[in-house]
């Protein structure tokens, strides 16, 4: 026994010293930043400038000397440093103006002042306006709003033209259904059937899937300058096609190669995809990559792999299984991942429950019965109802929207949610969350060991080597433990620090229990400490910036969406 644990404490050391990665830290000492760098084994992974200066944006540390962060990462003596200021001194509001391509259009999204800082006055606006050549169609009311800082961030129409009407482009009809979003119908006792959200659909080779619409005239307008605009004919539709499709002779017709799955997907590529049918997935089949559609009609053995460029359905519940799909992931039954499986999908997923597992979506995550001590991070929205509509214990995170019938639980279980989160921050508390998970496995084997080593001497004298290995992983532990203790407090700064969408919400149908917080950006928390707030609750960002709460949903978070600002440039 003696030699087992002495054998296996030197491996974990030499494992430990050879393949440790570099690590750094940023802390915040009096409104100061400090920069810590540690290096890494002979060989690990070096802490990559980039990865500070990213770090570093992310918490909008002010007053930065590059050369001084290039400096401190040559030297890695795992000493603080001063490299900038935390954010806190008076910022006058600003305005942010987007030119529409075509000059058609000027949009402005006013942002607030910060401690204590100026608001911009009217002439204020019109001067950055005209600085920028925006001299015809000024909407005077939309001046007005913006220099009275009725609406921060939010994305405003200051100027527009008289628009030409362009030819009508042709376009191309889709001949059978392809919803963006599931189709979620309550029966009359407000459940919603999961099983019949008609994402999956068929067809047989030779059937028709899309067909050409012809393009239409249009005639001449005007832009914010004053210059006459010829409008454009409108131009015929171009096919997007992919795998197992055909053209038809003429050109405006496209059908199906083979009987499967046809698809639209983001970028309007129109496609078939071949089906893998799977009865089980064990170690029969071993893990799974395929191309197209994955469809499994019983179980799948714990720590399998599923993976592909299509979508996967499981018919059954799956354990601590690693499911990964760029299209949507769809479980009939529910996911029990015993804080160890992980389900990705660069679409939608969807499920029955999850319970102590890991999910992540591009776009969003719905959920019928209950999400229970789980991780689930949606680029959009998650949606917890149908059935009990329950979130309990965990974390939860969505870029718009999260929505469900009740939160948290009645012996307060710690249920934490975080709303309106960018997108690039998204990425970088999952890069954050992954850190913290492998210190964490880390600290669990050195615990381990120290634990074996403490069990033993209580039954024998240590031999000197045991003995001399008792501090070195004592200073280890120390060393991780300090790690993950800045890791959390980076994690819950990334939190708590951010700037919302201004039209997230959170929304409860019934009760929100005690144990629950919801953070909506920079310093905006709402707990739940004394007693239960029944529903329907709305948790959204008030005109004063804080976080208010309402019985009905307000009238401007039920707004569609402005246009996108894809094809706008930024005013110099």
């Amino acid at each position: 026994m003696s030699d087992s644990i002495r054998n296996f404490t030197e491996s974990l050391l030499k494992d430990l010293e050879e393949n440790e990665n570099g690590f750094f830290k940023v802390e915040n000492l009096d409104g100061l930043a400090y920069l810590t760098i540690f290096p890494a084994g002979k060989k690990g992974k070096e802490v990559e400038y980039r990865e500070i200066l990213k770090r570093l944006d992310v918490f909008k540390i002010s007053g930065i000397a590059e050369e001084e962060v290039k400096r401190i990462l040559k030297s890695k003596d795992s000493e603080p440093h001063l490299i900038g200021k935390w954010p806190g001194k008076p910022e006058a509001s600003s305005l942010d103006l987007k030119i529409s391509e075509d000059k058609m259009a000027v949009y402005g999204i006013l942002h607030p002042p910060k401690f204590g800082g100026k608001l911009l006055t009217r002439d204020e606006v019109l001067s950055q306006l005209q600085a920028n050549g925006i001299v015809f169609g000024i909407i005077e009311e939309s001046v007005l709003k913006l220099s009275q800082a009725e609406d921060y961030g939010k994305r405003t129409l200051i100027a527009q033209g008289e628009s030409p009407i362009p030819g009508k482009d042709g376009d191309i009809r889709i001949l059978f259904q392809h919803p963006g979003t599931p189709t979620l119908e309550e029966d009359e006792f407000g459940r919603v059937d999961f099983k019949n959200i008609q994402i999956i659909q068929s067809v047989k080779k030779n059937q028709k899937l899309a067909e050409k619409v012809s393009p239409s005239p249009g005639k001449p307008g005007k832009n914010v300058k004053g210059e006459v605009l010829p409008f454009e004919e409108g131009k015929l539709a171009e096919w997007k096609l992919g795998p197992n499709v055909k053209i038809s002779e003429d050109g405006n017709l496209v059908q199906s190669l083979i009987d499967g799955r046809p698809l639209v997907d983001r970028f309007g590529v129109i496609r078939v995809d071949e089906v893998c049918l799977l009865e089980n997935v064990d170690f029969s089949t071993g893990n799974i990559n395929f191309p197209g559609t994955i469809i499994v009609e019983e179980s799948i053995a714990d720590g399998f792999t599923l993976e592909t460029d299509g979508s996967i359905i499981v018919k059954k519940s799956v354990g601590k299984v690693f499911l990964k799909a760029k299209g949507d992931i769809v479980l009939s039954g529910g996911f029990m991942g015993r804080n160890g499986g992980m389900i990705e999908s660069g679409s939608d997923i969807y499920a029955k429950f999850i319970e102590q597992g890991k999910m992540i979506a591009k776009n969003s995550i719905f959920i019928e019965e209950a999400a229970m001590h789980s991780e689930l991070i949606a680029g959009e929205s998650v949606v917890v109802r149908g059935g009990r509509g329950e979130i309990i214990g965990g974390q939860c995170v969505a870029g718009k929207m999260i929505t469900c019938t009740k939160l948290g639980a009645i012996v307060e279980t710690r249920t934490v949610l975080s709303c309106g989160m960018p997108p690039e921050l998204l990425s970088e508390l999952e890069d954050l969350k992954s850190e913290i998970r492998k210190n964490q496995d880390i600290l669990k084997k050195v615990d381990t060991s120290i634990q074996k080593l403490s069990d033993d001497s209580q039954r024998r004298s240590l031999s000197p080597e045991e003995k001399d290995s008792l501090p070195k992983l004592q200073a280890i532990r120390q060393k991780y433990s300090s790690i993950l203790e800045n890791l959390f407090a980076q994690e819950q700064s990334a939190i708590l620090s951010f700037d919302p969408d201004k039209n997230s919400y959170v929304e409860v149908e019934r009760e929100i229990f005690p144990g629950v917080e919801v953070n909506l950006g920079r310093n905006k928390k709402f707990s739940v400490k004394l007693k239960e707030i029944p529903g329907p609750s709305f948790l959204y960002l008030g005109g004063d910036g804080q976080i208010a709460h309402s019985k009905v949903k307000p009238k401007r978070l039920g707004l569609l969406q402005e246009e996108s600002l894809d094809s706008e440039t930024t005013a110099n």
